[in-house]
């Protein structure tokens, strides 16, 4: 089953992700793939919204055209499906959402599919038959699509005899295979030009698998890649290891940890289109839910978690990732305040430490310079997209202006 997680406020954002669905259904036809929007509730200081009732009969509505459009055969299954989620109480909230938001939403799915509980959705479209087929579940975030046989690829690399997961019995976390996998990660070639943001800093949008062979430092040395919330899991599997693992209220950003959990794979031959945001403020407030995900993880470092060391090097790594900036101020503001002291130019220490924050840059600029071919020139494509050293210097430049406001 193909699902799309998402909070629905709206009939027309409904209609945007229904069509979506209809568009990988398309483009990976099959008896055996299932397609379902589900809809969470956007937090509220009630119960139910007006709104609500008119995504629910949009929701249901949809699906029965798109189920009745691509009947084969009088007893075939419903391809599509809808759900929607009802609102509870959550006291430290103070307001009224879907249980445990997004990792809620999907748990709920899972044991709901595995038949370990009754219906918990305010709308549910899904039929018995349906819930007894389902093996595994592809995630795809609202603005992710499933290009053309990708699922098939998933599908494939997931019931792979080589990739199968085995479990420790006294951990109960997967020790060898994988119970999830995460394939690579592309941005969508319109969102990769849409604004001068995304020119400079999306990169190259749009598949182009022949001259973009990627290498990852935990996949290639220890056969375990990071779970970033899009690819595939088996459903068994993933409800027996996470069960009861992640306590109510502590955690909102679980992908890190639910790829720990499972052991993901990463398959870096197969390829999804991503959004990107379009704005410096959008990056900035993606980049702070990263960051608060993070650091509310921390507690599974600790000795007593099931995970192994490299498990906890990626969370310890992550924490040490977006420390980088702060600690960079910090030693600014220190610098300065003794060379004024002391009354000692400051100018050097200054420059070693932006240094340090645009030091990815002044690679990707040096090796433009160094790498250039004999008699090579420039070329001009149809891609409106800074690259080379141009976009080098202009990154450099908005990193170095962000410490300089």
């Amino acid at each position: 089953m193909v699902i799309i997680p998402t909070v629905l406020k709206s009939k027309e954002k409904v209609q945007e992700l229904m069509r979506k669905l209809e568009v990988f259904y398309l483009a990976n036809q099959s008896d055996n793939i299932y397609f379902t929007l589900l809809g969470d509730c956007a937090e509220s200081d009630k119960r139910e919204e007006e709104t609500d009732t008119e995504v629910i009969q949009e929701g249901e509505k949809l699906v029965s055209i798109l189920n009745d459009k691509y009947k084969k055969t009088q007893d075939k299954m419903p391809i599509f499906g809808f759900i929607f989620r009802k609102r509870i109480y959550n006291e430290k909230e103070g307001s009224y959402l879907g249980w445990e938001r997004k990792r809620g939403m999907i748990t709920q799915l899972n044991e709901y599919l595995l038949g370990k509980i009754k219906n918990p959705f305010r709308a549910n479209t899904l039929e018995n038959q349906v819930r007894e087929k389902i093996k595994y579940i592809i995630t795809l975030d609202a603005d992710t699509d499933l290009v053309l046989n990708s699922a098939f690829e998933l599908i494939g690399a997931m019931a792979h005899i080589l990739n199968q997961p085995i479990l420790d019995k006294e951990k109960n976390i997967v020790i060898d295979g994988y119970g999830i996998m995460q394939p690579r990660i592309g941005v969508n070639l319109d969102i990769s030009y849409k604004s001068l943001f995304t020119k400079i800093f999306a990169g190259a949008g749009g598949i182009d698998s022949y001259t973009n062979a990627i290498s990852d430092v935990y996949q290639d040395n220890f056969q375990e890649g990071i779970f970033t919330g899009k690819g595939i899991y088996d459903l068994a599997v993933y409800s027996q290891v996470l069960e009861n693992q992640i306590p109510e209220n502590k955690v909102l950003s679980h992908d890190l940890l639910e790829g720990c959990y499972l052991r993901c794979g990463l398959v870096s031959d197969i390829m999804l289109m991503d959004g990107y945001p379009t704005k410096y403020n959008s990056f900035m407030n993606r980049l702070s839910r990263w960051i608060r995900g993070d650091w509310q993880i921390t507690k599974w470092i600790g000795m007593k978690s099931p995970l192994n060391l490299l498990s906890k090097y990626k969370i310890l790594d992550n924490i040490r990732r977006s420390l980088l900036e702060i600690s960079v101020i910090i030693a600014m503001i220190y610098y300065s305040s003794i060379g004024i002291l002391q009354a000692k130019s400051i100018d050097l220490g200054i420059f070693a430490m932006l240094g340090v924050v645009v030091f990815p840059y002044l690679l990707e600029f040096l090796n433009s310079c160094i790498f250039k071919k004999e008699g090579e020139q420039k070329q001009k494509t149809f891609a409106p997209r800074i690259s080379g050293i141009k976009g080098a210097f202009l990154r450099a430049i908005i990193t170095i202006r962000m410490f300089t406001i």
